[in-house]
């Protein structure tokens, strides 16, 4: 049996971001610690595809640093025969305890790993079993050989992914990626009447710039931009005279989201005003400001069931999104940037759930 060459656990760990980039769903799991060292126990052990050599979740809460840093291909064999033993353990301190055996299975292998298609498993075996099942395929162990290069490595990661990620996932994560930018980059938002606004660089600024050019576009029939402003209350947008023609008197004064925009129809009673938060950290739509923008519609005498409110956010995976989300508001609508044709609704009242928002359009 050879062997595959040995990545130590922390670079395994730099090439699992590198390969399940923000925007995966189950990233986190992925990325983690714990998913970096059982890569590593599949590689130590040639539990790869075609090796007759499979694993177990015990393999990993079971492996020892001192047993890590064995690497000889001789310390690596032994340990795989004495591994199949009853009772074994590797001589010094666990690297996770028993408690953990749930997280290694089912987390980071059956429903991470495995499910991507990186491992493969034993057919007619139970999930339960103790008996070893699990093992890499053969094309995701090659992307963690130390004798790739920066472009090859690169080139089979890419390969990887497009065999293994939903064209949903890979676009999310593209989406995510281009969202990169430069310290000193300026934010050019294209906005509804032709105009440009100029945003100072930062992640809000993206999110800003996707809420006016690719929400407004997909989610409303005859978009305006009446409000965008960023941190610091910065006004980089106003438009007093189509806010003035809808009633509505934009006082800088007052309590104001980032951005405003309206869905202009044909008459008062058909247009409709949206307050979107957006949040790269903190700051989402919640109850408070949800009332507080109630009260400013109110006085500003525009009805308030032809207002909507929502939150955009980078990506629902994201840590800004998890902080937020219990803070909420009932009533409104959470966007993302990263899947610009989907909209979250938390719904404040009962409705009837075999009769789809999608239905209701058709």
């Amino acid at each position: 049996m050879t062997l595959p060459k040995l990545l130590a656990a922390t670079e395994i760990h730099t090439r699992l971001e590198r390969i399940f980039t923000p925007g995966l769903e189950m990233r986190r799991n992925l990325v983690r610690e714990m998913a970096a060292k059982t890569v590593f126990v599949f590689l130590y052990g040639g539990m790869v595809d075609g090796a007759d050599s499979y694993l177990r979740p015990s393999h990993i809460y079971f492996f020892t640093e001192d047993q890590a840093q064995k690497t000889g291909d001789e310390d690596r064999m032994q340990w795989l025969a004495q591994s199949r033993k009853p009772g074994f353990r590797p001589e010094g301190s666990r690297w996770y305890a028993d408690t953990t055996r749930e997280p290694i299975r089912d987390e980071t292998i059956r429903f991470g790993l495995l499910h991507l298609g990186a491992v493969g498993r034993l057919p007619g075996v139970a999930v339960t079993s103790s008996q070893p099942t699990y093992f890499l395929k053969a094309d995701f162990a090659s992307l963690f050989n130390p004798d790739l290069g920066e472009a090859a490595l690169e080139a089979a990661i890419t390969k990887w992914q497009e065999r293994h990620l939903t064209p949903a996932a890979r676009a999310r994560m593209a989406l995510l990626a281009a969202g990169r930018m430069k310290s000193d980059d300026e934010v050019r938002v294209d906005c509804p009447d032709g105009t440009v606004a100029k945003l100072s660089p930062g992640p809000s600024s993206i999110i800003s710039k996707a809420v006016v050019e690719q929400f407004a576009s997909s989610f409303l029939s005859a978009p305006a931009l009446l409000w965008l402003s960023e941190s610091g209350a910065k006004v980089r947008y106003q438009d007093e005279k189509t806010a003035q023609a809808l009633g509505l008197d934009i006082d800088q004064s007052k309590v104001l989201p980032d951005i405003i925009l309206a869905n202009v129809g044909d008459t008062g009673k058909d247009t409709q005003l949206v307050f979107v938060e957006v949040v790269a950290s903190d700051g989402p739509m919640n109850q408070a400001r949800r009332d507080a923008l109630l009260q400013y519609i109110t006085q500003a005498g525009f009805p308030d069931d032809q207002c909507l409110f929502g939150t955009a956010f980078e990506d629902r995976a994201g840590g800004a999104f998890k902080k937020c989300l219990p803070e909420l508001a009932w009533g409104t609508f959470v966007w993302f940037r990263s899947e610009p044709e989907c909209l979250m609704w938390l719904y404040d009242e009962p409705f009837p759930i075999t009769h789809s928002v999608r239905h209701e359009a058709d």
